[in-house]
């Protein structure tokens, strides 16, 4: 499956350069309710602020080992490129999971935020094995659906563990992030051949274009067999 990382200019040639992404905090995503399930059964607090507190602290062990990368399955929107690619002057680099293993979790989409039983949670976080499967079972369950207005994302989510990644300043990276494809912003000065002067990717031969817009609708044509 491929799916697509936006960046700006300047992130998106250190990433092409260096073949690593920064990997997200989850306490620090954009959307406050992100990531941040309710509990249900929890014990009694005395307002939802306490609540709310309350299950931050029961989520923190998550999110103090725990990252995430955001990939969209689109690339033809104006929107995304327009809020995530620096207004069209940045870049998307399209990653194919078919084959790597690695677990992509989709997004989901609803007016609701997810709420967990708190001892069904506790339960499987004391059973054997415990760590695996709690975490598991809190990023499928959990970790995976945000507000409708963010449906035009189309998100999938990678996961993993901070301490596989390397600590850089004050963020964390992952390393053998090897897009397979890389598309340039409307805006973006950058041209195909700084991208394949930049880096060292046989496999990115035909596999670099320049988003253009659609002469009919408010889209973008992504065309890969056409060469600038």
């Amino acid at each position: 499956m491929m799916v697509y990382r936006y960046l700006n200019e300047q992130f998106a040639l250190q990433a092409l350069q260096t073949n690593e992404l920064k990997v997200g905090r989850l306490g620090e995503l954009n959307d406050p309710a992100d990531c941040l399930p309710t509990l249900s059964g929890a014990p009694a607090q005395p307002n939802d602020e306490a609540s709310e507190a309350f299950e931050k602290r029961y989520f923190s062990e998550i999110y103090n080992d725990i990252g995430i990368i955001c990939f969209s399955s689109v690339v033809s929107d104006p929107v995304i490129w327009s809020h995530y690619a620096d207004a069209h002057r940045g870049m998307a680099l399209g990653f194919d999971f078919h084959e790597s293993g690695a677990k992509l979790f989709g997004v989901t989409y609803d007016e609701r935020r997810v709420s967990l039983d708190y001892e069904e949670t506790e339960k499987i976080r004391n059973e054997n094995d415990a760590e695996t499967k709690y975490f598991a079972s809190v990023i499928t369950t959990g970790f995976t659906r945000k507000a409708l207005s963010w449906e035009y994302e189309r998100e999938y989510r990678l996961f993993m563990n901070l301490h596989h990644c390397r600590m850089k300043g004050p963020h964390y990276f992952i390393a053998g992030m090897r897009p397979d494809r890389v598309v340039l912003g409307l805006k973006s000065r950058i041209t195909e051949a700084d991208v394949f002067r930049s880096i060292n990717h046989p496999g990115l031969k035909n596999g670099v274009t320049r988003a253009k817009m659609d002469r009919e609708k408010h889209s973008l044509v992504v065309d890969f067999n056409a060469r600038q």
